[in-house]
């Protein structure tokens, strides 16, 4: 499947355009917990849920039952809430609320967890936008451009970031950080 024309633009103008309002530079890690109060979203964790469904969460938040539950938004009223899976890994965890929080910014339409055969509702086209966009808002373009001028270990800015080692290699390989940072040194000694 592919991402409609000019919507990676518009997700890296989004990201900044959010750090903005929050007050932070184009390049700054950006905090899933306040990007959703930013934008009034609440976060619940699913072990808060211990109380009505003991067995059930203790089993999605376990090593077994993780790969079943990463997160879900709920529309109670006119409130959006975020339910995340908080047996993952704190770079999980953002990873997660920011694609949820994805889904919201691109004004994806909520669905029923169910469709009418039981089974869960998926569609493509929506879940690959949210895809791209929920690491696009954690490592914005600029970020990924300064992870690479700084020359920093992967583990280093993932850390720094809040995301795991995979997405912040994958956001430098997909915005071409690197390459981009050698073309302007070629073109900087080129001028001297």
């Amino acid at each position: 499947m592919t991402l409609r024309r000019g919507f990676k633009t518009e997700a890296n103008r989004t990201a900044r355009e959010i750090r903005a309002e929050l007050g932070l530079a184009a390049d700054a890690p950006l905090c899933p917990f306040l990007t959703a109060k930013h934008l009034e979203v609440l976060t619940v964790k699913l072990s808060d849920f211990r109380g009505q469904h003991g067995d059930a969460v203790e089993y999605l938040i376990s090593t077994a039952g993780q790969t079943e539950f990463s997160a879900i938004t709920v529309c109670i009223g006119s409130v959006r809430v975020i339910v995340y899976n908080d047996g993952h890994s704190p770079a999980r965890c953002a990873a997660n609320i920011m694609h949820e929080l994805a889904h919201m910014l691109l004004l994806h339409p909520p669905h029923p967890l169910c469709g009418e055969t039981g089974k869960r509702h998926f569609d493509a086209g929506l879940e690959e936008e949210a895809n791209w966009f929920g690491p696009a808002l954690l490592v914005s373009d600029e970020a990924a451009v300064t992870v690479a001028k700084r020359g920093i270990t992967i583990r280093s800015a993932a850390a720094e970031y809040g995301v795991s080692t995979q997405l912040m290699q994958m956001r430098l390989n997909v915005t071409g950080a690197q390459r981009r940072i050698s073309r302007a040194a070629h073109l900087v000694a080129a001028f001297r």
